[in-house]
């Protein structure tokens, strides 16, 4: 590091301007080899995003730059610029650089902090201790030996192996040698510390920083490269991983992985979507998706998929059936969502099919249960309410007549005091089953009370085909029941009313046809008895 030297002896040495090989000359070297290493890493880190490190070098250039310029003009410009200023600006120019060196690893960032206490120490000593040219000499050279002898111990202890490190280690210690050798030569004849002097140590000192200024630049960029070299192989390393990683998720995944490309085409799938739709892996590869759709579906889903393919927010999640290589069908619950394979350079789907036939059936017999009567599978109250109005909107629809009946049990109740309840039970289950086997498979017998049966008969013609089927019931409920080694015979009160005729509407009919077969029990009981064309009221008492 260059001391101050007297105006007058600055003057005696401006001859020394010329292009010999003298500390004027080495430093002017020393200036325009920084201006171009910062040149060449400027255009090296506009290809590597400005890292950090890169810019951290950069910066130290420039100010190393700057600190040459100013020390070139020893005796153009004042002196506090030349030296005290010049020196400084190299104090903080060396510490930004030897920060560069271990900036990459998150292991030497401590030594940040230690650079710039070093850098701050040696300014202040230089500014207030340096009041000769030998005590700016040892304390320049000193402060530079702190901060590269530091920096290439760290290189060395963290980064051995590296054969590029070891020259950067290397050319570190030259320099302490060299500034040492300096700062001894200093201390011993400071007639000989001039910064024109022309003194041969002191050029040498000198020349040897324009060396290391050009094997520290070099030997950057070239453990940058390898730290650019390191972290692509991590990177690698970790996405192979990765790759392991959703190769062993996607081969033993529960659900069904697939891709498929513009023209529906399977292009991956994974062995559980082989196992699921129960087809060789080999034949799922390049087939078509919408081939293992039920038939009824495959338009539909043609189209989604192509609409699925156009719009990118789209995402797609539905119940559907699938169907076996041995016709059989089951349940999946599909979850989709376009992608972009850059391979290809084109637009993919990716999707997920999970077997829900289990929870389909239980969701079934749920609704069953919901819906049915529990002792006779009859349907209760609510699922014969729903029929009634589907059969009247399809019966307005097309004006087609439709029948409503009500059933009730005569003397029900001793067969329970007689026989139990259980026996009971059993009697109307029987009962449920006569009247399933006396109409249609499209109509509708259900139970809406203890011994209350109620018959929805479709597109009936008329009111005789109405009561014929009610004299069918009335006549196979009179047959004698076996049940648990007893002979029941009982019989029933029918109440039949027709659409339009006893009511337009659900409630109007249903009160038409149980007041016909009230008035059926009041006259006698084990009959049918036809509603009244005229809004029906029920008998007082």
């Amino acid at each position: 590091m260059p001391p101050g030297n007297s105006p007058a002896a600055t003057r005696r040495c401006r001859p020394m301007m010329s292009w010999s090989l003298d500390v004027r000359t080495v430093i002017l070297l020393l200036f325009f080899g920084n201006l171009v290493t910062v040149g060449i890493l400027s255009a090296y880190t506009r290809d590597q995003g400005a890292a950090r490190p890169y810019r951290l070098f950069l910066i130290s250039k420039l100010i190393q730059a700057a600190a040459w310029a100013l020390l070139g003009l020893r005796g153009e410009i004042s002196d506090l610029l030349s030296a005290p200023i010049g020196n400084t600006l190299l104090f903080i120019g060396f510490s930004l650089e030897a920060v560069a060196f271990v900036s990459p690893y998150k292991q030497d960032q401590r030594l940040e902090t230690l650079f710039a206490v070093l850098a701050g120490v040696g300014s202040f000593a230089f500014w207030v201790f340096g009041n000769t040219p030998s005590q700016r000499v040892a304390i320049a050279s000193l402060t530079t030996i702190a901060l590269f002898g530091t920096a290439g111990v760290a290189i060395l202890r963290n980064h051995g192996t590296s054969q590029v490190r070891r020259v950067i280690a290397s050319s570190y210690a030259l320099l302490c040698l060299v500034l040492v050798f300096r700062t001894g030569s200093a201390l011993s004849g400071p007639a000989e510390t001039g910064l024109m002097s022309g003194n041969p140590a002191q050029t040498a000192a000198f020349m040897t920083m324009f060396l290391f200024m050009l094997l520290g630049s070099t030997g950057f960029l070239l453990l940058m490269k390898e730290r650019t070299d390191q972290l692509l192989s991590e990177a690698h390393r970790e996405l192979q991983a990765r790759e392991a990683l959703l190769t062993n998720v996607f081969n033993t995944s529960s659900v069904a992985i697939f891709v498929v490309d513009s023209d529906g085409r399977i292009t991956l799938a994974n062995q559980r979507m082989a196992e699921m739709f129960d087809r060789p892996l080999d034949t799922l590869i390049g087939s078509l998706y919408v081939d293992y759709i039920d038939p009824l579906e495959r338009a539909i889903a043609q189209q989604r998929m192509l609409a699925l393919l156009d719009n990118s927010n789209a995402f797609l999640k539905l119940e559907r059936q699938y169907v076996r290589l041995d016709g059989t069908s089951f349940w999946g619950l599909l979850t989709g969502a376009r992608m972009y394979d850059p391979g290809a350079m084109a637009y993919r789907l990716v999707g997920v099919v999970a077997d829900i036939s289990d929870l389909k059936q239980a969701e079934s017999r749920i609704r069953e249960m919901a819906q049915r009567d529990p002792l006779t599978g009859l349907a209760n109250r609510l699922l014969f309410s729903d029929r009634l109005q589907q059969a009247i909107s399809v019966a307005q629809r097309d004006h087609s007549p439709l029948a409503l009946l009500y059933l009730d049990l005569d003397n029900f109740k001793p067969v329970n005091d007689d026989f139990g309840h259980a026996v009971g039970d059993l009697l109307l289950r029987e009962v449920a089953q006569r009247l399933t086997a006396c109409v249609r498979h499209s109509d509708t017998v259900g139970r809406i009370g203890g011994d209350e049966y109620v018959l929805l008969l479709r597109t009936m013609n008329g009111d005789g085909s109405a009561q014929a089927i009610a004299e069918k019931v009335r006549q196979a409920i009179q047959q004698p029941f076996d049940i648990e080694n007893h002979r029941i015979s009982i019989s029933c009160s029918i109440g039949v009313a027709l659409y339009p005729d006893h009511g337009g509407d659900e409630l109007t009919l249903q009160r038409s046809a149980d007041v016909a077969m009230y008035l059926a029990k009041r006259d006698g009981r084990n009959m049918v008895r036809a509603a009244e064309a005229a809004t029906p009221t029920l008998p007082a008492g």
